[in-house]
């Protein structure tokens, strides 16, 4: 599969909730009910307004980065975010506040090319969900490890009873 990397722009806000939401679905479905899907596409244009939002202001901060991996016919595979460190009892600065590919994008390199971009090399940490082997296998072949910290899933997809583990890379 042929695709592309390039940085994200608050016009990508549309982009960016269609593929969170489609990849959710993808990975989730079976676990997470089709109410949970119906209320998230309810606030679709809240989602965009705040996410076009928070692109703009995340634009002027070289510390936060966004990065989206296109098809080469141009639909968009996924999208990585990563910026400051929001735990405050981690001993590493750069956080990877979100990683999401479409099913169709697995086991092409496309997750692999976004975590570089967003990371690259530097000691980080992510939170993933405790339920989701790929994703942990695909951290643990970067050097991410869990540290034993667990929470529930944050309120967005409240009642769930999902939940992450947080996995370091010194």
């Amino acid at each position: 599969m042929s695709f592309s990397i390039r940085r994200a722009s608050p016009g990508d806000a549309e982009d960016f909730v269609s593929v969170h939401l489609q990849s959710w679905r993808e990975s989730y479905a079976h676990v997470l009910g089709e109410d949970v899907f119906q209320r998230r596409e309810a606030d679709r244009s809240a989602a965009v307004e705040h996410r076009r939002a928070a692109l703009a202001e995340q634009a002027a901060d070289p510390a936060i980065r966004n990065w989206l991996a296109h098809s080469e016919d141009g639909r968009l595979l996924g999208f990585a975010s990563a910026g400051p460190a929001r735990d405050s009892d981690v001993d590493v600065a750069l956080e990877l506040w979100s990683i999401y590919i479409l099913a169709e994008a697995y086991g092409k390199g496309v997750g692999q090319a976004l975590l570089e971009h967003a990371v690259e090399t530097e000691p980080a940490y992510v939170w993933v969900l405790e339920d989701n082997a790929r994703a942990q296998s695909f951290y643990r072949r970067n050097g991410f490890v869990a540290d034993g910290t667990s929470k529930d899933l944050p309120q967005v997809w409240a009642g769930t009873g999902m939940v992450e583990i947080r996995m370091v890379r010194h």
